[in-house]
């Protein structure tokens, strides 16, 4: 089935609640590639007309479902100072790729490249990681608290690399000692001294 003509609605929040959790189900299980709203009405009893109603297709459906999850890395970034924002950004990062359908969003982002059509789906979400990031990085250069010379997109790579590369490769949860000893390294390679 394929919307002819979608009609974007604005999502009501009993129809969200229904299917959020669904579409998160159906990433964490079958990947970016694989996800299909037919499998996922079927699987989860929704209407498929009703998904293609309110999302139209597939990457935006999984584009709102990421972009849900992803808005709650920002929240709680602007501590006053720059070491704060760090430790705040990091902390909900790690929060987010330690649970099950955040670390598998992660792999099936970044590790599976087959379907080019994703790619979308893929850039999106980490613009969205960028600009959490740059807000820190802007606050902090706006208070004088940044050396001269850093590199927003280098800043961003140094402190979540590190914590994606520990969730990619390992099951183990990214720990509050290690999330703060990355915070202390991009800390010290960003701030002015």
């Amino acid at each position: 089935m394929e919307p002819s003509d979608p009609i974007r609605e604005s999502v009501p929040a009993e129809v969200r609640a229904r299917v959020m959790p669904a579409v998160l189900d159906e990433l964490t299980r079958w990947g970016v590639e694989r996800f299909s709203i037919e499998a996922l009405s079927e699987r989860h009893h929704l209407d498929a007309a009703m998904v293609y109603r309110y999302w139209g297709d597939r990457r935006q459906l999984i584009v709102d479902a990421v972009l849900a999850d992803v808005e709650k890395v920002s929240s709680g970034t602007d501590t006053g100072s720059l070491r704060g924002d760090l430790l705040a950004l990091a902390s909900n990062v790690t929060n987010q790729i330690n649970g099950e359908v955040g670390r598998s969003l992660l792999r099936a982002l970044v590790m599976d490249r087959r379907g080019g059509h994703d790619e979308a789906t893929r850039v999106r979400f980490w613009r969205l990681h960028f600009a959490a990031m740059r807000a820190v990085v802007d606050r902090a250069r706006d208070r004088g608290e940044l050396r001269e010379g850093v590199n927003t997109l280098a800043a961003v790579q140094i402190l979540l690399a590190p914590l994606n590369i520990r969730a990619l490769y390992s099951d183990v949860p990214v720990d509050d000692d290690y999330c703060a000893a990355i915070v202390d390294l991009a800390w010290h390679a960003l701030a002015r001294r």
